[in-house]
């Protein structure tokens, strides 16, 4: 059995620039992104994963065709790739661009606020929250979860939690609530 090279902080970072230093649209890097992230290798995808994590922080909504796809995936990856599918959350809230896309993910993310991993259970916090950021009747209940987890939660979750609470109120700011 051959086990591949680990993927590390810094392939990740440069795989990022390589892929932002593409012009735009980019086609040949995101049909190569797809590809290894739709691959039957559990490695391939996790690392394309956080690849399109790392991407849709820099540029969110960068990936927005996507997104249905991300969504899909989020539902698909076993529970044993759990940082593929974490990843792929992630970016899946970055690029959701609609309301119907929002309110599903937010679904399933409010799924894997109960996951068994600490780190999915992280994840999935700070994806409510972007989310929340973006839809004023998801604000309450992610208050209510990033308010609980900074108090309660592991130290990635408080953690997390504290950042996104920050964002979350400088959102909640910017553009006044409908009553």
């Amino acid at each position: 059995m051959v086990v591949p090279r680990s993927w590390k902080d810094a392939d990740a970072v440069a795989a990022m620039q390589e892929f932002l230093s593409q012009p735009p649209p980019r086609r040949a890097a995101v049909r190569g992104l797809l590809t290894e992230l739709l691959s039957p290798d559990p490695f391939a995808r996790r690392c394309a994963a956080d690849l399109a994590r790392r991407v849709s922080a820099r540029e969110p909504g960068i990936l927005g065709k996507y997104a249905d796809v991300f969504i899909e995936l989020v539902t698909e990856l076993p529970a044993g790739e759990w940082q593929a599918r974490g990843y792929v959350t992630l970016a899946a809230a970055l690029n959701a661009s609609s309301h119907a896309q929002r309110m599903c993910l937010a679904s399933l993310v409010r799924t894997l606020t109960n996951d068994e991993r600490n780190a999915i259970r992280a994840i999935a916090l700070e994806a409510f929250a972007i989310l929340a950021a973006a839809e004023p009747e998801l604000l309450d209940e992610a208050t209510l979860l990033l308010e609980h987890s900074r108090r309660e939660g592991t130290s990635a979750m408080r953690s997390r939690a504290r950042r996104r609470l920050l964002l979350l109120m400088a959102s909640e700011n910017e553009a006044p609530r409908k009553f």
